[in-house]
């Protein structure tokens, strides 16, 4: 396996010049072929991310959609999200969205409601979180009459946006405003936007307009004199408000003292409490409750509203008529206890939470942008939700870590990052199917070119078994949206996994079909033709245990890329890594290597593992000393200026001989002598410093190439004992040093080319 070495120094120096020049010219013109490569792969990836399928095809024609857009709408190109930045920028042009504020600021003029509707709906249906559209919408309907409409918008809108407490109050608005809605159907609308937006930071206006709601019932159902008049509904709104952190959170507490200070405690307690509060107050008094409360009569002055509910006015007027009352009523000092102490038990809670107020504070106040725009949020608020995202989930409060997801989603709502979190945290605390199906139904709708949220959607389809599911989410998005070389092997990993599952020996070869597909559509670049080629091979080798078949598939992706260092690796580990693979079949592929056209360096890093293999595997003596010969001559055309690490140079667990204040010395090329040159000799042990052994090698170690007789006494050497040593050593050694090591012996021996004699007979 040696080269021939009997050329002459000058033609070994022309040869050494033509290999480099050549070797030169091959990696300029691999550099110029990846360059273009990688600028095909750009323009490719560019035209499908911003091509969606309106762009690339007509109005009408498109895959599995209709046209949403009229002749008014200018469609300018989305652009795609980056991943390889944790926070993408968002895939929304503003020019797009620009657009379509100019077309709605017209239609509000409009006359023609079908029009207006239809460009309403395509806004929103793009736009789901814009609020203000939402109210826009709602109010053009009952401006021209159509309050059925109206309601039925609002409610569209607070099903896209079900924190949005604008929406809440505006659509609250409108229904009271319907004289024949009954009011028990609206508490329940209350009651409802409490339990769905109660948990909002900035919701202090919904609860206390249920509040104000709840004083309205009360009073209209005392002037009415129904005996059903009590305000403990009120009480338990205050008591859900003073344990709620909001963004006013700290003015509740004067509210509720205020209020309680207008009724009798029993209308306004639970009957649990009130009794418990009533027995301290007595046993504080040393008096009985008969003695505490007594009944009087209270006069009142009433007047009809608009909604047909009655109200308390203070002064008489038209259309007011009086009332007598029979209430209950408690002695002062006992009234004045009983506040008290429910003053106190409401200031615990009050304190507690004004604590939970205090620990979301910092996050609360770098929030600036808490509504939907098109345009990036910064990077520092970005941070901010992520960072309050993770403290809530550390809290473990499963309906404020909800409801806060759902909040950060209206600002962020173009940030796929949020939407996976969020669905992967439904999914692990609550497994409910149906929400996170939701999450992701919503995310698309925002992100409908996220490649990640395709896979995070099919991962988790593919977790709960459903391939088929996970497949045609797959599917429909690189149909959609090709070119993403993540998307086709998680479709084929996904493919793998069901034949494994459903132990469905065709599968496989389905698989491997779509590889071999991927890989003749991918030849024009080769970049990409060896990557499939590489996903192939492995597959053949691991799948289905072929490793004749992974060694074919890496051969012709050489054949079309021969410059690529990975397929060679890989094509050397599948021979490597077979256990059907002999002696010959791995040489044989280290050499498909050493004959390749790669760079000089790989190519001695190849010629090492397989030195390596040979010392430690091989079972032919001979063929391990031809490739040192090859290994040595590989090295000794290295430039000067070239360093390059091997293990055998390298190796930090052998002991090495570093000389000390040494001068920079040129390594040696291997020129080969007829005959010993005749030098003058001088004694070594003069000339040579101090030699000191350390454990590990220096980084400025250079490898010394000695010639042929020079090996065959080292390999003497380093097999004889030491009495043997002495005696083959040279009588009279040089001053030029050679690094060596031994297992058994741990010594060095410095010989010179120049001296050593030709071999005798002997």
């Amino acid at each position: 396996m040696g080269r021939d070495r009997s050329k002459s120094s000058s033609d070994s120096d022309d040869y050494y010049r033509e290999k480099k020049r050549k070797e030169e010219s091959h990696r300029r013109r691999d550099e110029r072929h990846r360059d273009s490569d990688r600028e095909r792969d750009r323009r490719r990836r560019s035209r499908s991310r911003s091509n969606s399928s309106r762009h690339r095809r007509p109005d009408g024609h498109q895959r599995g959609r209709s046209s949403r857009h009229g002749s008014d709408y200018v469609d300018s190109s989305l652009s795609r999200s980056s991943v390889a930045s944790h926070f993408a920028t968002p895939p929304i042009d503003v020019g797009d969205f620009e657009n379509w504020v100019n077309i709605l600021a017209k239609v509000d003029q409009s006359e023609d409601v079908e029009y207006a509707r239809e460009k309403y709906k395509s806004f929103l249906l793009r736009y789901p979180n814009c609020y203000g559209f939402w109210q826009k919408y709602a109010e053009y309907e009952k401006k021209m009459g159509n309050i059925g409409e109206a309601k039925k918008i609002w409610e569209q809108g607070i099903l896209s946006i079900p924190l949005s407490i604008d929406l809440w109050l505006g659509y609250l608005a409108d229904v009271k405003s319907i004289k024949t809605f009954p009011p028990e159907s609206l508490r329940e609308v209350y009651d409802k936007a409490i339990d769905i937006a109660g948990e909002e930071y900035q919701s202090d206006r919904l609860w206390l307009e249920a509040i104000g709601f709840e004083r309205a019932i009360y009073i209209d159902q005392l002037c009415k004199q129904t005996g059903k008049a009590d305000c403990r509904r009120i009480g338990v709104l205050f008591d859900r408000l003073l344990s709620t952190p909001t963004l006013h959170a700290q003015s509740h507490l004067e509210r509720y003292v205020q209020y309680l200070n207008t009724v009798e405690p029993h209308l306004l307690l639970s009957d649990r409490e009130y009794d418990d509060i009533l027995r301290m107050t007595c046993k504080a008094l040393g008096k009985p409750a008969e003695e505490l409360v007594h009944q009087v009569q209270l006069s009142y002055i009433c007047q009809p509203t608009e909604n047909g509910m009655l109200n308390i006015v203070a002064e008489p007027g038209e259309g007011t008529y009086p009332i007598t009352v029979n209430s209950a009523q408690h002695d002062p000092t006992a009234l004045q206890f009983m506040r008290t102490e429910i003053i106190a038990r409401r200031n615990e809670i009050f304190l507690r939470n004004m604590e939970e107020c205090k620990l979301r504070s910092p996050f609360e106040l770098n929030i600036k942008r808490p509504y939907f725009h098109v345009k990036p949020l910064d990077y520092p608020q970005l941070v901010n939700w992520m960072a309050y995202l993770d403290f809530e989930i550390g809290q473990n409060n499963e309906k404020r870590i909800s409801v806060l997801f759902d909040r950060c989603l209206i600002p962020c709502a173009l940030y796929e990052e949020f939407w996976i979190k969020y669905a992967r945290w439904s999914w692990k605390n609550t497994k409910s199917r149906t929400k996170t199906r939701d999450i992701y139904k919503k995310a698309k709708t925002h992100c409908p070119t996220s490649m990640n949220l395709a896979l995070s959607e099919a991962g988790f389809e593919e977790s709960m078994d459903n391939f088929d599911a996970a497949l045609r989410i797959l599917d429909s998005f690189r149909q959609e949206y090709p070119g993403y070389v993540l998307l086709e092997l998680r479709y084929l990993g996904t493919l793998r996994r069901k034949s494994d599952n459903e132990k469905h020996a065709p599968a496989t070869d389905y698989v491997v079909n779509q590889y071999e597909s991927l890989i003749k559509d991918s030849q024009s670049s080769p970049n990409l033709h060896s990557f499939y080629s590489l996903k192939l091979a492995r597959y053949q080798l691991k799948a289905k245990s072929n490793p004749s078949l992974a060694q074919k598939v890496l051969k012709k992706a050489m054949s079309i890329d021969p410059f690529n260092l990975q397929l060679y690796s890989q094509y050397v580990d599948v021979a490597y890594s077979s256990d059907s693979m002999t002696e010959v079949d791995i040489i044989r592929a280290f050499d498909v290597a050493l004959e390749s056209n790669l760079r000089l360096e790989d190519r001695i890093r190849f010629s090492q593992r397989k030195l390596d293999y040979l010392e430690e595997l091989g079972s032919n003596i001979h063929a391990i000393e031809d490739h040192r010969d090859y290994h040595y001559h590989l090295l000794g055309q290295l430039p000067d200026s070239v360093t390059i690490r091997t293990r055998f140079v390298n190796d930090p667990n052998r002991a090495t001989l570093v000389q000390q204040a040494m001068p920079p010395q040129q390594a040696m090329v291997y020129t080969p002598q007829m005959q010993p040159p005749t030098i003058n000799m001088m004694p070594m042990m003069q000339m040579q410093p101090p030699i000191a052994f350390v454990n590990q090698a220096s980084p400025a170690v250079q490898l010394t190439l000695i010639e042929p007789t020079t090996s065959t006494i080292y390999l003497l050497l380093l097999s004889c004992s030491e009495r043997r040593r002495e005696e083959l050593a040279p009588s009279k050694p040089t001053s030029e040093h050679t690094l060596c090591s031994s297992n058994c012996l741990s010594f060095a021996l410095a010989l010179t080319p120049q001296y050593c004699p030709a071999p005798s007979s002997k």
